[in-house]
């Protein structure tokens, strides 16, 4: 059940576990792979029916939680399982025997969603998971992890899907054990993280809908916490939101799509931050594969932006709408494509091999750091925060000298830089003063909104044009944007430099308590 994941502490009872989809007819081969080789039986195979329940307003889909009751032979047990945001492979997880088929809600009084303890009506079920279960033991290197085939469906109603899953869950030991073992099943085999829990997949089923576009939540960094922990922890956190908004992404949500690749903007940004003290080759290695993904999420965003927003805007700005009419069906093909493409790539096994390679790296400091020792990562963090931020700084006010007379693609580039600022001071926000953080982050905003509407204008020229090259009949509709994007040059010029020197007059904010 909960994890002992070495000598760090969290306020939850926390279940790691990493799930995988299996590809149709590799079950078959598990139990036999070389990295399960000294696995022991743990059960043979069992029916298990699991049932989720819910109130009538959701109240625990809400809270980002899942209550079921799991019917094993003539065992009742009641689980609540919660969305920590910690990592992408941990939860909070709470476990009682309970008499029959239905959930007793004293039981909660006890856990973070204590509100909802207390009578059980109104609370009924939403869908059911019947599954044939194997279970297997692997010892390794003082962990106990629990290797797990699911083999059945989900159920709602009339409509119904097939599982087929792997689980691995660390019973006991670190959870480097854990994530290695992920790593060789994965790496000789097409395996796909199950970006989906059985609860998320049954509400899919029963709505049509992905679960809600989660937003990023930076996870608490502890006073005198090392560098090394501080990156560990920022990476889980910045990634469990990576895949918590992969299935929207995938159903072409346009929230889902933004927020996946802000998540990649994040992960680039704290790499950035700490780049000084990281081995360079995994380090260069995960920048490019970040940025590779970035380009697939940034075609689908700007085609997004594209037809439900820039288009809207140049109508109300005057272009004539008779222009945009044709211009906006040739955009909708190109935006569908996009999304084609994004959906292929999140459905190949790239996105897991770096999601568990950048986890794996990130929980090991002498690897993170290329030392034996950890190097300067061992260090307190707010020993390095300032040096590592002012070096962005710099990055940001080089940039960004003589802002009149730099070029588009100048520009560009002062706002990549400065949203990495931005980033790096809100992952280190708890040492800060918050009100001269708040100020800080006020005008990094204000400066990135002004760069940002010069960029909008950029891009929208060069997809206009793209869509010009294949269809003449929406040559007038292009040059229409390209006198449009002018325009909003010309207008944002003066707030820019204003926003610059207003940027400019305020420094990082100090590191300190309040």
């Amino acid at each position: 059940m909960t994890a002992q994941t070495g000598p760090r502490p969290t306020e939850l009872p926390t279940e790691l576990e990493v799930k995988f989809q299996l590809p149709p007819g590799t079950d078959a081969t598990i139990a036999s792979h070389p990295a399960l080789a000294s696995a022991e039986p743990a059960l043979s195979e069992q029916e298990e029916t699991t049932t989720y329940f819910d109130t009538p307003d959701r109240a625990f889909l809400r809270s980002g939680a899942s209550l079921r009751v799991r019917r094993i032979g003539r065992r009742r047990v009641q689980t609540l399982k919660l969305r920590d945001g910690l990592g992408p492979f941990s939860r909070g997880e709470w476990e009682w025997s309970v008499p029959a088929d239905r959930p007793e809600l004293a039981h909660l009084a006890s856990t973070p969603l204590a509100g909802l303890a207390g009578s059980t009506e109104g609370v009924s079920a939403v869908f059911t998971a019947q599954v044939r279960r194997s279970e297997w033991l692997l010892r390794t290197d003082g962990a106990v992890i629990a290797v797990t085939l699911d083999l059945g469906a989900i159920r709602t109603g009339e409509a119904e899907e097939p599982i087929c899953e792997l689980e691995l869950e660390l019973k006991e030991g670190e959870a480097l054990r854990l994530l290695r073992l992920a790593q060789a099943l994965q790496r000789s085999m097409p395996l796909l993280l199950g970006a989906e829990s059985k609860s998320d997949r049954g509400w899919r089923l029963l709505t049509g809908e992905p679960r809600p576009v989660e937003k990023a939540q930076d996870p608490v960094l502890p006073e005198g916490t090392s560098a090394a922990e501080a990156f560990r922890r920022l990476t889980g956190a910045t990634l469990a939101t990576l895949v918590a908004n992969q299935p929207a992404a995938t159903s072409g949500m346009v929230e889902g799509v933004h927020a996946m690749r802000v998540a990649i903007r994040r992960l680039r940004a704290l790499l950035a931050l700490f780049r000084p003290h990281l081995a360079e080759e995994p380090e260069e290695r995960f920048t490019a594969e970040l940025r590779a993904l970035g380009q697939v999420l940034g075609e689908a965003r700007d085609w997004d932006v594209f037809c439900t927003q820039t288009l809207v805007q140049t109508l109300d700005d005057g272009v004539d709408e008779t222009l945009i009419v044709p211009l906006r069906e040739a955009a909708l093909e190109r935006r569908m494509e996009a999304h084609e493409r994004l959906r292929a790539e999140l459905r190949t096994p790239r996105l897991t091999g770096l999601i568990l390679g950048l986890v794996t790296w990130a929980e090991d400091p002498a690897a993170l750091s290329g030392e034996a020792d950890g190097g300067a990562l061992a260090e307190p963090l707010v020993d390095l925060a300032p040096e590592l931020e002012r070096r962005l700084a710099r990055q940001v006010r080089r940039r960004g000298r003589r802002i009149r007379h730099r070029s588009v693609e100048e520009l560009h580039d002062l706002r990549k830089a400065l949203k990495k600022l931005r980033y790096a001071v809100e992952f280190l926000a708890p040492l800060h003063k918050p009100g001269q953080l708040k100020s800080f982050l006020r005008r990094c905003k204000r400066m990135q909104e002004q760069l940002g509407s010069l960029n909008d204008a950029v891009v929208t020229v060069s997809l206009a044009e793209q869509l010009g090259a294949d269809k003449d009949a929406v040559a007038p509709a292009v040059e229409a944007l390209r006198s449009w994007a002018e325009r909003q040059h010309e207008r944002s010029d003066a707030h820019r430099r204003k926003a610059w020197r207003c940027f400019k007059d305020a420094g990082l904010p100090a590191i300190g308590a309040a």
